[in-house]
């Protein structure tokens, strides 16, 4: 495609969406803050913490807050490249629209499946963990039982439902179920910083010597999954004030953001349990060490809105992932890879019309039939949905790294060379280097032997060699597509 008919190419074409034709997405109703908020509920933290952080601490011990600062490094790399390319191409697949600009509409096709299957699997599972913690809260709060699967299966639809609606709306809600997790947390990290922990406070976790700790690689396992999910600025280019300025900014403040938060709560969670009983702590159920710290620093009754927050957590999760898996399957049927009608966009909302019906029956579907199955709705399902959903973000980021690099290699485009050479070049090495370590150190979060881990990758080849065959096959036949 050249400049003068690319629709994605900002500021370079006529509106893709003249008078006449189908709607696009609604353009001008999301700002920096709203795209903050999506990446930010997508990530979790208040469900990261409480869920990954005591198996951090199992791992690594005191350093893991320094487990949270590497990928930040990293992403902070990635995000050079990443944002320099979100100033000249737009689309409602961004990995997508990146890849495809910098190695070849067939690669690109191959890694929109890949992301799309990723990000479904990542919903399905966090919408069944999202009705594990409602149906416990329910239970230990009100006295109601519920079953695991119904109450999934009612998020499921109410995920469908918000996601819908305008998306200025949806960045409303997430906004609100984002200040409340943070605010819980900052009321536990106020409460053991006011107490002075355990054993007093110290900053040895941030010492030269963490960095030599035993079990820090493995514990990146965990760390690098915590920031998955920032794809999700550039996914909403088209509906943005200003994809100029507003991608990159909002990408390099949820980055930020994120970092700070990880390893600053991480830190406070290693003064709250101190030296002397880390390891009887760490030899309990490690799924409520963080509800006993908080019980300890900031009574039960905090205790109670924080076992309560954690299914907010859970349900921003899940609707920030409905938003990015429709508009990935918004933009792969605009490509002809999927059928065109999932290109429509409702007129009165702005939003993936029936993309995003699609993606609700898909994860309703999926949900239901793993009820109907013997399988453990939180170590099997979970486990089995959302393990893909890490390694396809890794292996995707990698190849944006590299498509950076080749569409800037031939002009500059206004970008220098950190922006256009260096940054993603470290960033495509770091993140090779996070995706061995993911896949040698799966073992320690799955628990699997190493070739039953590599079954994860097969949906991801599959998934990939379809988006390569129906490239191929739409190019052979000369149908005609629209923007990404």
């Amino acid at each position: 495609m050249t400049d003068n008919t690319d629709p994605r190419r900002v500021g370079t074409a006529p509106d893709p969406h003249p008078p006449g034709a189908t709607p696009g997405l609604r353009r001008g109703t999301i700002n920096s803050r709203h795209l903050v908020f999506f990446v930010i509920a997508a990530a979790a933290p208040l469900t990261i913490l409480v869920g990954f952080a005591p198996l951090g601490l199992m791992v690594s011990g005191a350093a893991l807050p320094v487990g949270y600062v590497v990928p930040g490094i990293v992403y902070l790399l990635f995000a050079v490249g990443f944002t320099a390319m979100s100033r000249h191409i737009r689309g409602a697949g961004a990995f997508y629209a990146y890849i495809t600009e910098g190695l070849g509409k067939t690669v690109g096709a191959g890694s929109s499946v890949v992301a799309y299957v990723g990000y479904l699997g990542g919903q399905i599972g966090f919408v069944v963990a999202c009705g594990i913690f409602t149906s416990s809260t329910l239970d230990s709060l009100f006295g109601i039982s519920v079953p695991v699967y119904a109450c999934a299966l009612t998020i499921a639809v109410l995920v469908a439902v918000v996601g819908y609606n305008r998306v200025d709306i949806g960045a409303k809600v997430l906004a609100v179920l984002m200040a409340l997790e943070l605010g819980v947390l900052a009321v536990f990290c106020i409460a053991v910083l006011v107490k002075g922990g355990h054993e007093g406070l110290s900053l040895t976790s941030f010492s030269p010597s963490t960095f030599l700790t035993a079990g820090l690689a493995s514990v990146f396992v965990l760390t690098f999954t915590s920031f998955v999910g920032f794809e999700q600025t550039a996914i909403y280019s088209e509906e943005v004030v200003d994809s100029k300025r507003t991608v990159s900014r909002a990408t390099y403040t949820a980055v930020i953001v994120l970092a700070v938060v990880y390893s600053f709560c991480a830190w406070v969670i290693v003064q709250a349990v101190g030296p002397s009983r880390m390891v009887d702590f760490l030899g309990g159920d490690p799924s409520e060490l963080i509800f006993d710290l908080n019980s300890e620093f900031a009574g039960e009754t905090m205790t109670d809105v924080m076992h309560l927050l954690i299914v907010t957590s859970f349900f921003a999760g899940c609707l920030a992932l409905h938003n990015a898996c429709s508009r990935y399957l918004l933009a792969m049927g605009r490509a002809r890879i999927l059928p065109v009608v999932l290109a429509k966009v409702s007129p009165t909302t702005g939003t993936p019309s029936v993309a995003g019906i699609v993606q609700g029956v898909l994860v309703f579907v999926a949900i239901a039939g793993f009820a109907l199955t013997p399988a453990d709705p939180y170590t099997e399902v979970v486990l089995w949905t959302n393990t893909p959903t890490i390694i396809a973000v890794l292996a995707l980021q990698i190849l944006t790294s590299i498509a950076v690099v080749r569409f800037f290699s031939t002009g500059a485009r206004g970008e220098g060379l950190w922006q256009r050479l260096i940054a993603p070049s470290l960033a495509a090495v770091s993140l090779v280097v996070a995706l061995g370590f993911l896949q040698v150190n799966m073992g320690t979060v799955t628990g699997l032997t190493t070739a039953r881990n590599l079954l994860f990758v097969v949906p991801l080849v599959a998934a990939f060699a379809v988006g390569v065959v129906r490239s191929l096959w739409v190019r052979n036949h000369s149908i005609e597509v629209l923007s990404v």
